[in-house]
């Protein structure tokens, strides 16, 4: 079987878990570290997103496409999940992740993902407002945890919307590899930040996740990036008071949430474990 997979990081960790289905299948994907430990030969994909073909430069081992049956992933406008199920035709098994090991610094931290903008595929209606996930990285500071903030910026290309926020360690420059990001996140004690790859990664590592909501809610409303069939008690979703429904990628939606800074820290109230400062 080959199935041409999704090129995006976040939709490439909700399909490892339709691949299960498909033992010894041919997947087209610029993330093979994903698939690592499943029975899956990854097929080069063509694409010219930086990200992507950044990670794609990376490996030099690929497969060739098989010959016969081929499944197309695409979800469109339906939920996520459910659009999945219709193409592989199977229900999922369960969300995870490989062991990527040790992470790539000491300590207890709180990994925290800065709204950005890319040119090559703008997602400006999407993003929560920027001093939200800088709040909340102070506060969780103010607490005692170390703060390790991630992204891939460049003039240009990628760029923070506003003031990044507050952290102790700032790996913003592309200079990790997606084993380090995602083993970073694994061994988080949580995760801060809006929507995007950080979800489906603390879904299937069970690590606690505050995720400020945006615009864009036809396509980024909790229920639309997530399923029934998911444990999601460790996620936790802030959503504006008047979450817009738009499926446009620049809108002027009203993305504000009355009582923020109160709610947040009766999230981080409840996690595991407190630091002290």
């Amino acid at each position: 079987m080959f199935i041409r997979g999704m090129m995006g990081l976040g939709d490439g960790i909700f399909q490892r878990a339709f691949v299960k289905n498909y033992p010894g299948a041919y997947l087209e994907t610029p993330w093979p570290e994903l698939y690592s430990d499943l029975d899956v030969k990854c097929v080069r994909p063509d694409t010219q997103l930086r990200t992507q073909a950044k990670n794609i430069g990376r490996h030099s081992q690929w497969h060739a496409p098989a010959s016969g049956g081929m499944l197309r992933i695409a979800y469109h406008r339906e939920p996520i999940v459910q659009g999945m199920r219709k193409c592989f035709r199977v229900n999922p098994k369960e969300f995870d992740l490989p062991d990527f090991g040790s992470p790539p610094v000491e300590g207890r931290y709180v990994l925290v993902r800065p709204a950005t903008v890319r040119a090559e595929w703008r997602a400006d209606t999407r993003n929560p407002l920027p001093e939200y996930i800088a709040s909340a990285s102070a506060e969780i500071r103010r607490r005692g945890w170390k703060v390790v903030s991630v992204a891939d910026l460049e003039e240009g290309k990628e760029w923070a919307v506003g003031e990044l926020p507050p952290a102790d360690m700032r790996f913003h420059k592309g200079e990790l590899r997606v084993t380090q990001l995602l083993s970073l996140l694994q061994h988080a004690d949580a995760v801060i930040g809006g929507i995007g790859w950080i979800v489906p990664a603390a879904i299937a590592a069970k690590v606690p996740a505050w995720i400020i909501c945006g615009g864009q809610g036809g396509f980024n409303a909790p229920e639309m990036i997530t399923d029934p069939c998911m444990d999601l008690s460790r996620i936790t979703f802030a959503v504006p008071d008047r979450f817009c429904r738009c499926t446009l990628k620049e809108h002027n939606c009203d993305k504000r949430i009355t009582d923020y800074d109160r709610k947040f820290s009766k999230w981080a109230d409840a996690l595991p474990i407190e630091m002290t400062p």
